[in-house]
């Protein structure tokens, strides 16, 4: 199952979550590359997408989790038998 959440842009790291940020005529929904927070608390972010955009600390985007792989099932047979 798919984890949606809502998070701070004081949150965002690199990694394989998908970003999502409602830009007005637009949406973005890219990885974050880069996230740097700047001495006065902005936070500046380098998107996957090419974007590079920069969030007050008041800010908030979704984020979706990728679904982690399930394990394959071992297929191997049972040893029931006596010593």
């Amino acid at each position: 199952m798919t984890s949606h959440r809502i998070i701070s842009a004081a949150e965002l790291r690199p990694g394989p979550a998908t970003i999502v940020v409602a830009l007005g005529a637009r949406t973005l929904r890219s990885r974050v590359l880069i996230a740097v927070t700047e001495p006065h608390g902005l936070i500046k972010v380098a998107f996957e997408s090419g974007d590079v955009l920069a969030f007050t600390p008041r800010c908030v985007v979704g984020c979706i989790d990728p679904v982690p792989p399930s394990r394959p099932r071992s297929r191997s047979p049972r040893h029931m038998g006596a010593v």
